[in-house]
Parts: structure tokens; sequence; C-alpha cells
């Protein structure tokens, strides 16, 4: 029987939670991870509509694209909009996914699919990597008899950790040499006079959130009163794994008939448009949802059009004062279509019927 557990290590296939940006809350929220499914409904946002719909289909999973717990929360009352929502879904014994921003940034996810269904060809990521996500390479040299104890206490400080592996080391044995100096107090040799130890280097990978703790860690397990310890920044690996796509239209086209494009992807009757609308394109930014945080990624990346949901004014004004085009299709409408399509690719990875919620709505109307 597929479990809630089987539905999170599915949807970490297709959209890895390691994606996600420092800021964002994904993954299980809410439930028993243990508990059986028969069925998983998809949705944006979790309301009281989606909550009625999960009832009325016997949902035992609800996956939000927008987190339903998004903050610190120190309390769960039905004071609050998502306090009852997490109750009500409690009381139900239904558990709650969030797929945020690692499912904008996967391979197959939703800027890719939007990007695609525009037509565009040669995709490429917009940031080369998710915002505080910087890696580093720490090396160390210890003696032999060290090695394990500085391992495991970079291990405890959170080094290691290459995508779904933790634990992760590379070692090599060689020759170290020193001769400790006036005031000096070696813990192998003696003041003075040279040494040769057989050593190891020792490598561990660290995120920029904790280097500090693994440094200070490595330091204090290590028996030599000044340990040799090198940090190298790490580059991103190219790839599509990252918020945003740049692509070039197969097709000649300007930003007038991108924002057609983008009518019929997504099935509107209307786009907004600023900025040089005749020019013409030959790379086209996306963005799914707000594009507020990739706007100045948008503008070095030498696109003559961005494509998203909505973006504030003074973003859009000052890419419009670059040359850039601005096509924004809605924030709510922009991410629809494109979790309906992977909805059916998460579909294909489980036991589990995965259905679209046909309850949730915009929250804006036209009027």
């Amino acid at each position: 029987m597929t479990t809630v557990a089987d539905i999170v290590a599915a949807v970490d296939r297709l959209a890895p939670f390691a994606l996600a940006e420092s800021w964002d809350n994904v993954g299980l929220l809410l439930g028993d991870a243990a508990r059986p499914v028969r069925r998983v409904l998809v949705c944006l946002d979790v309301g009281e509509a989606v909550c009625e719909e999960a009832e009325r289909r016997r949902a035992e999973v609800v996956l939000s694209h927008h987190p339903l717990l998004f903050k610190d929360v120190n309390r769960l009352t039905a004071e609050t909009r998502h306090g009852r929502l997490a109750l009500r879904l409690a009381g139900g014994g239904r558990a709650c996914i969030a797929a945020h921003t690692n499912l904008d940034a996967a391979e197959g996810g939703l800027c890719d699919i939007l990007a695609r269904r525009l037509g565009l060809a040669d995709l490429e990521p917009l940031r080369p990597e998710p915002e505080g996500s910087r890696h580093y390479k720490v090396v160390v040299f210890v003696p032999e008899g060290d090695l394990e104890a500085v391992r495991a206490a970079a291990f405890e400080a959170g080094a290691g950790r290459i995508d779904r592996y933790t634990e992760c080391s590379f070692s090599v044995a060689g020759d170290g040499t020193f001769r400790p100096g006036a005031g000096s107090r070696p813990a192998i040799g003696a003041r003075g006079r040279p040494s040769t130890v057989r050593e190891r280097r020792l490598e561990v990978r660290a995120d920029e959130a904790r280097l500090g703790r693994v440094l200070k860690a490595v330091a204090r397990a290590h028996s030599y009163e000044a340990p040799a310890i090198d940090v190298y920044p790490l580059r991103a690996v190219p790839g599509r794994a990252s918020i945003g796509r740049v692509g070039r239209p197969k097709n000649s086209s300007t930003a007038a008939d991108l924002a057609d494009d983008l009518k019929r992807a997504l099935g509107l009757r209307s786009v907004m448009i600023a900025g040089p609308v005749r020019r013409r394109i030959e790379r086209v930014a996306v963005v799914t949802g707000g594009g507020d945080g990739l706007a100045d990624a948008v503008a070095a990346s030498g696109a003559q059009a961005y494509v998203t949901g909505e973006l504030k004014l003074h973003y859009l004004q000052d890419l419009a004062a670059r040359g850039v085009a601005v096509v924004l299709g809605g924030h709510w409408e922009t991410e629809r279509m494109p979790l309906a399509a992977w909805a059916r690719r998460l579909a294909r990875e489980t036991d589990a019927q995965v259905v679209m919620s046909r309850r949730e709505a915009s929250p804006l109307r036209s009027v």
C-alpha cells in the first residue's frame, strides 16, 4: 500500500526538495508519513474549498504549490486562517505536502512547462543556483590517528551533504612537514625541530549556512594547535535545475507575439504587456508566479522579453527602461496550467490516484 512517505519520495524524485530556496518551506508539513494513501489532491493553495474537496473525494494527501505553513509557527489555533485550515486537515487525518520553489526550479517543473508551451527552445537556467545555496569545499590535513574523529565532527556539524546523500567525504594519504616555532605547543614533534608526519587530506562539502559551524567543529576535533584548513568556493554545475528559464523563440517573434502565445497557452482572453512591444526578440526569460525576485537576473541574462505572472511596478519600469518587454499573465494563471501538467507526471510516479483540484479558483475576478 502506498503511504504518505511514498508520495513525499515521489515528489522528491521529480522536484528534489534540495532545490528549494533557503527561505522556503517544502516537504511534508502536516500529517503521518506512515498513513496509507489512495488519493492525492493537487492544488495551488490550501483553502476552505480545497479542504472540502479533499473531504468529498476522500483524499488522504493534499499537495499544494504554496506552503500552507510558511513561517515559524508558535501555536496552531482556529484564530488564524492557516491554523483553521491545518486543524481541519489534521482533524480528518489528512497530510499536507508543499512543493514550491523546488517545483519551480526542477527540470520538467513549472518554469520548464510554461517555457515549452510558449515554444521556446535551448532552455537554460535564468539563475545558476538557488538563492542562499552557495557551497564550499573544506579541506583539512590531519594526522592519520585524527581522521575519524575530525570526519565525524564535520558530519555532525552538517558537512558532507550532496543532494540526497549524507556523510560524503574524500581522503588521501601524504606526508606533512612543519617546524614548531617559539611559544608553540606541538601535539607532535618538538619546538625548533623539523617534523614529517603521515597525514590525510580530508575533503568535505559544506553549504554557506553551515560553514562556520563546520570549521569550528573540525578545529575542535583536531589534535594540532594550528590545523591547516582550506576553504574553496564551489561553482554550480551547469544545468536546468534552478528557478527561471531563458530560451530562444523557434520563430522570429515580438513581445506582441509572445503575448498571443501566452494567451493561447493559458486559455486567457487578455494579458498585460509593457516595454518595447514590436522589438524583435531572440531571448525570452520565463518565471511562473511572482517574478520580482528574478528581475535583476532577467536584466543580466540578455533577454529582450520577460514572461511572468506579476511584477511590482518599479521592476517593470526598470526593465522597460533597459529595453526589456514584460508580459504578465497573472500569478495564479501562470502556475495553474503548468501545475496541472506536472500533476500528470506525478501520477505516473505512484500507485495512488493523483487528481487536480476542481474547486479552487483565482482570488481575482474581472469586473
